[in-house]
């Protein structure tokens, strides 16, 4: 199942920020997922269906899916 992956302005700007090490490790997590669905992933009690966070590391990037259009809509990219 292949997914399209859309990074908004925050999500580039926070990534264009990181160590570039760390940029390309969340960059490959992220299409890894895409291209097939693997990936350290939950979903907080509080989120709707259509959000997911991604564990990379010590980054967490979030995320949701429109299922209709294939897509991955990447929101933010941040440390905890």
């Amino acid at each position: 199942m292949m997914w399209v992956v859309d990074w908004t302005l925050p999500a580039r700007v926070a990534l264009s920020r990181l160590h570039w090490l760390d940029a390309a490790r969340i960059d490959e997590a992220v299409e890894r997922f895409a291209k097939a669905g693997e990936g350290d992933f939950y979903r907080l009690p509080e989120d709707d269906a259509v959000t997911l966070r991604m564990r990379v590391g010590s980054y967490r990037v979030r995320l949701t899916r429109d299922v209709r259009e294939r897509v991955l809509r990447i929101w933010w990219v941040y440390r905890v």
